[in-house]
């Protein structure tokens, strides 16, 4: 199986995005979009972009965790290595 690798960058419009790695050259479709308003960037200065690491981070988790959720029918592998990792 191959493993799948995602990255949490800001674009330039100033949305952060959840996606799969690319190769260098190309560019992949976001599989989740975070904004966060400038009074918010503001007040947290640079750390506003951990907010955003924390904030996928707690959905990979509970998209993994919980699959009472989602209902019999979402089987994930038990095994951590096979969860996708993320870059930063």
């Amino acid at each position: 199986m191959k493993e799948s690798y995602l990255e949490i960058v800001e674009l330039d419009n100033g949305d952060i995005v959840l996606r799969p790695a690319s190769e260098e050259g190309e560019e992949s479709v976001p599989l989740a979009t975070l904004k966060i308003s400038d009074d918010t960037k503001s007040y947290l200065k640079e750390r506003y972009f951990e907010l955003a690491k924390c904030m996928f981070h707690a959905g990979i988790d509970f998209v993994y965790s919980d699959e009472s959720v989602f209902g019999e029918e979402f089987e994930y592998p038990e095994d951590a290595d096979l969860r996708p990792k993320i870059l930063h």
